[in-house]
């Protein structure tokens, strides 16, 4: 349902003829128009930002993406464990932005993505569990109100392939990372940036433990 929402919303785009930088009609708007619930028109969003093509701004709303120059598409194709090792590096701080912007709409969008991410976790699936883990930061970096942090972690989700080769996910790594990401967004929420940039820190160096891609690290509460 959520992919044929997702079609829905781009053929809406182009009936309508928005371009790059237009708004698209609010979540309750686009739910009666297209005959969705406003539940699956936000994961559609937030599939559709994941790829570039839309652009979640906090407050504002939702914009048709903005598209990278080919010369900046070209600078940032990077292999899978130079992609990780991007969003290590900037992930603290988008969390720490996204910490001082973060609205309860912005809130729920967070969560929605929590909430397939621990679905893939569950049923083990490495692969749907990076993708939506880079989502996750997607979704953040535009809570974090700064276009060149979410330009370049929209390149980073474009990157396929995953850190490592893990078999199966381990039990433990998969409970010790899903904790340390369930308190990071508590932390977002609540709009504590100090306590956020460890947290997502730790969650990231988790994550890439748990894909096999580094050794775990013991990780403060």
């Amino acid at each position: 349902m959520a992919r044929a929402c997702t079609d829905s919303i781009v053929d809406l785009i182009a009936s309508l003829r928005l371009g790059e930088g237009d708004r698209l009609p609010g979540e309750r708007e686009l739910a009666k128009h297209l005959g969705y619930s406003r539940t699956t028109v936000r994961e559609s969003l937030i599939a559709l930002a994941a790829e570039g093509r839309v652009e979640i701004r906090g407050r504002s709303g939702c914009y048709v993406g903005t598209r990278a120059t080919d010369d900046e598409r070209d600078a940032l194709r990077l292999d899978a464990a130079s992609a990780l090792d991007a969003l290590r590096a900037i992930g603290p701080h988008i969390a720490a932005r996204a910490a001082h912007h973060c609205t309860g709409e912005d809130a729920r969008r967070l969560e929605t993505v929590t909430a397939r991410l621990g679905r893939f976790l569950v049923n083990r699936d490495a692969p749907q569990t990076a993708r939506e883990y880079v989502t996750f930061f997607v979704v953040l970096a535009g809570v974090a109100a700064n276009p060149y942090l979410a330009l370049l972690v929209k390149e980073i989700a474009q990157v396929h392939g995953l850190p490592g080769r893990p078999a199966a996910l381990d039990k433990t790594s998969v409970e010790s990372f899903f904790a340390l990401h369930v308190s990071l967004i508590q932390a977002v929420q609540n709009r504590d940036a100090r306590r956020a940039v460890p947290l997502a820190a730790h969650g990231l160096d988790a994550f890439t433990a748990m894909m096999g891609g580094i050794e775990a690290k013991e990780h403060v509460a």
